[in-house]
């Protein structure tokens, strides 16, 4: 995950991982029941890495695509707490639009 760009300034994959992870674990602090999370493609995978709890060093191994403008919905269980990927990469809304 310490993988460099080679872009001077930019962040190694590991601190752009680390970040992801330490605002999810800030928004999940929130106490509502439905949050909308809007992000660039690319960190996807780092928020679902870390919504099912995944090592931040496992998070480099793991990739989850989604199509522009898909929607992802992810799932904690009010019992047991388990985290549940309900469906990744939804593109039905944008179908229905263009039939209207």
């Amino acid at each position: 995950m310490d993988h460099d760009e080679g872009v001077e300034g930019a962040e190694t994959k590991a601190a752009w991982a680390r970040r992801i992870y330490t605002v999810m674990d800030e928004i999940l602090q929130n106490p509502y029941e439905h949050q909308i999370i809007v992000m660039h493609g690319g960190s996807l995978t780092c928020v679902v890495a870390s919504w099912i709890k995944m090592p931040i060093e496992s998070a480099g191994y793991a990739s989850f695509r989604a199509p522009s403008g898909s929607i992802t919905t992810l799932r904690e269980d009010d019992f047991f707490h388990n985290r549940q990927v309900v469906c990744l990469g939804d593109t039905r809304h944008l179908h229905s639009a263009k039939a209207g």
